[in-house]
């Protein structure tokens, strides 16, 4: 007896659903960034700093200038001159300006905890990415960032932070 395979194409109750996934495949390959799943990249950067401070208690006030890398921006600087640093419990709050070597700008909110060690401060916490002008004015995104600062005397230090994490950038 002579067998042969079954070579039948798909019968007509599958073609519903393979007309709905090969649907789905095309509508996220090449459909607009909305339709994706997700438009997040990943984001990193890292910064050299020299801090100032002065103290108000309860508060430490610090501005910092620093010039690193980020992800999509090249050589960075950074910068903020509204850090707040609680001398009661080492809880923190900064909005840091990244400025790429284009011109372009990324806001990021940082919340933060310090904690004092021999001759300087560690600090760990998470960051927001609030706005930004240029290639980032809509970004968005979020993630951990780590640091620490050694004090040269009372009121100026140098140190170094890095931020890692996700963005989310408009289209253009």
């Amino acid at each position: 007896m002579k067998t042969t395979p079954n070579l039948k194409s798909p019968s007509r109750r599958h073609l519903p659903s393979l007309a709905l996934q090969l649907a789905t495949v095309i509508l996220l390959a090449f459909g607009p960034s909305s339709a994706r799943a997700s438009d997040e990249l990943p984001f990193h950067a890292n910064f050299i700093t020299k801090v100032e401070t002065f103290v108000e208690y309860p508060f430490l006030h610090v501005r910092v200038n620093s010039r690193g890398q980020a992800t999509y921006m090249d050589r960075t600087t950074a910068f903020t001159d509204d850090q707040l640093v609680s001398l009661i419990d080492g809880s923190a709050t900064a909005t840091y300006t990244l400025t790429g070597a284009k011109g372009d700008t990324l806001i990021l909110a940082m919340t933060f905890q310090a904690t004092n060690v021999e001759g300087g401060v560690t600090f760990a916490g998470s960051y927001t990415v609030t706005g930004g002008s240029g290639r980032f004015e809509a970004a968005t995104g979020s993630g951990l960032l780590s640091g620490g600062a050694l004090f040269l005397d009372e009121t100026n230090g140098i140190g170094a932070f890095a931020v890692v994490g996700t963005i989310s950038l408009p289209e253009n």
